[in-house]
Parts: structure tokens; C-alpha cells; sequence
């Protein structure tokens, strides 16, 4: 189920007000907002925080002075896409980077929209992504119910970026843009070695979420067989299942842990090795919410684990 603007406290969704120091979260009245303060401050000042680094951070590379080779002026301007090779914007989007991860802590209709804003115009600046924030971008999307371009995004990132001969330097080469993709096509090129988990993931959801979907459209008699419906839920079945291995062999630590997560969220991490225990904490941190707001989808995963039907 999308996420949608609603109060805080109770769940109301008209006559809403927006919280003014960190924009992210609403309340149906002023009641309600003084009430849930005492669990709000926290977050709210750390956002506040953040964003003012952020601010400050940007500011300094406005005002950067010409004359200095290694550190032009205009970055804004004269170097999108590049930003990272420019050793002077890097606290910047360090600084941009903390924001999100401040603004991730709230988990509201409008946090995941303004996170999801900042993930996007990082990759805009910053075409190469070295700071990894592309891993992100799935999990608010699902989030948001835009599960079309969640696919497309994913498609790319692990199709095109992966050719050998693309131009990260060339500003005109295509970027991100698939649009529109088949969900239903073969998904060989997600399922080999070396690919994200958090791709793989956030696909294995959109699929769970389709063939969901599709039995409830049809009220709940849509099997496996040979009519149309039935074939989209047989073929989605498969992409689910090969989906499902793919991740174990990847991290064999994610799906026990997406059932039973436990002191697995919020885990602080400051590396992590492929496949293991870190990896699995960081995707599953980034993308539980998205799991457990789509009613059905990890029951899915419990039936697969237990060999049983779903």
C-alpha cells in the first residue's frame, strides 16, 4: 500500500499542517503537533541540522572565487554530472548525502518524497554515483506506489551501466532513461553474480506486489493455469522464485532476516563485505519499510522458505 500525506498522530489526511523546522511530517492541528513533540524532536533537529550543513556546505561552492583550476567556480552551473571528480564539492554532497539519511528516520509520505528528491538530483550532479546513493532510490519508490519507474531505474542502473564502452564523461550519452519497460520480461539479466542486493530486493517486491495484485483483481481465483490471468501469475511466480535464489546465493542472510529482523534494524554500520552479515543489515535497514508496508508480501517469502505454496 502507497504511503500517502496523513497527520502523524492519527492518521487523519485532511487540513493538514506541515511541521515548519523539518517540512516532513503533517498534523491535522495544532493538538496533535504539541502531543507528538516529545517523539518528534529528535528527528526533526536532526533534519534541521543537516539540512543547515547542507545549506552552508552549498553556499561555499556559490561562492567560490575564480582563478583556482582544481576548484572552478559556477560547479552548479558549468560541472553537473561531474561532481565527484571535483575534490571541492565532495563535502557538499557528503553533507547532501547526511540529509537524506537524517530524513529517512521519519517514516512519512513526505520524508520519503523529499529523500527520494535529494537521491535524484545527487545522481544528476553526480552522474558516476560514488557515493552509492542509486541503492536508495527503489526502496522510496516502491514506497510511493511509482512502481513503473522504480523497474525502470533498476533496469538501467544493471543494463546500461554495465556496458563497457559507456561515457561517463560525455554529458549526451543516455541516462536513465528507460521508460516504460515489461515487468513480465525474463529477468536474466538481474539474476547472475555480482548483482546488487538492493536491486535484487526491490525487484523480487515489485514482482511479489504484481502477482499480489493481479489475485486480488480477480478476486483470489486466479491460479497458475492457461487462462490470461492465469499465465501472468505463472509467469510472475517464476520471476518470484528465481528472484528469491538469486538473493540467496547473493546474501543467504537476507531473508531470514527480512522475516525475523530483530536487532538487525537499525544496526550502524561503517562497512560492509559482499554477501555478508553488513550488506544484508544495510539493504534490509533500507528496504524493510517498503516490505512491510505491502500487506501479503513477506508471508510470500515465509511460504517460499517453507517450501509451500503462495
Amino acid at each position: 500500500m502507497a504511503l500517502t500525506p496523513c497527520c502523524q498522530l492519527c492518521s487523519n489526511s485532511q487540513s493538514l499542517l506541515r511541521c515548519s523546522s523539518c517540512k516532513v511530517v503533517r498534523y491535522c492541528s495544532k493538538d496533535h503537533q504539541v502531543s507528538d513533540w516529545p517523539q518528534h524532536k529528535s528527528a526533526c533537529s536532526g533534519i534541521k541540522k543537516a539540512r543547515t550543513l547542507m545549506n552552508h556546505e552549498e553556499q561555499k561552492l556559490r561562492d567560490q572565487p575564480d582563478g583556482d583550476g582544481f576548484a572552478p567556480p559556477n560547479v552548479f552551473e558549468e560541472h553537473v554530472g561531474f561532481f565527484w571528480g571535483l575534490h571541492h564539492t565532495r563535502p557538499y554532497m557528503r553533507a547532501r548525502y547526511a540529509l537524506v539519511e537524517a530524513i529517512v528516520k521519519v517514516r512519512t509520505y513526505d520524508a520519503v518524497v523529499a529523500a527520494l528528491d535529494h537521491v535524484m538530483d545527487c545522481l544528476r550532479l553526480c552522474r558516476g554515483d560514488n557515493m552509492g546513493v542509486r541503492d536508495m532510490a527503489p526502496a522510496m519508490l516502491l514506497r510511493l506506489g511509482r512502481d513503473q519507474e522504480c523497474y525502470d531505474f533498476v533496469k538501467w542502473w544493471a543494463t546500461t551501466r554495465q556496458r563497457g564502452n559507456y561515457d561517463w564523461g560525455n554529458m549526451d550519452e543516455p541516462y536513465l532513461d528507460i521508460k516504460n519497460a515489461d515487468v513480465l520480461e525474463p529477468q536474466q539479466y538481474l539474476c547472475r553474480k555480482y548483482m546488487s542486493l538492493a536491486y535484487l530486493v526491490s525487484i523480487s517486491l515489485l514482482k511479489i506486489k504484481l502477482l499480489l495484485a493481479v489475485r486480488a483483481g480477480s478476486g483470489g481465483v486466479a491460479g497458475d493455469g492457461e487462462t490470461e490471468l492465469g499465465k501472468v501469475v505463472k509467469v510472475l511466480k517464476s520471476h518470484v522464485h528465481d528472484l528469491y535464489q538469486a538473493v540467496e546465493e547473493g546474501n543467504p542472510h537476507f531473508w531470514g532476516a527480512l522475516i525475523s529482523p530483530g536487532r538487525n534494524l537499525g544496526a550502524r554500520l561503517d562497512f560492509f563485505t559482499f554477501g555478508g552479515k553488513e550488506e544484508m543489515q544495510m539493504v534490509l535497514n533500507r528496504y524493510y519499510d517498503a516490505w512491510k508496508e505491502t500487506p501479503g508480501a513477506i508471508e510470500v517469502v515465509k511460504a517460499i522458505r517453507q517450501k509451500k505454496d503462495y
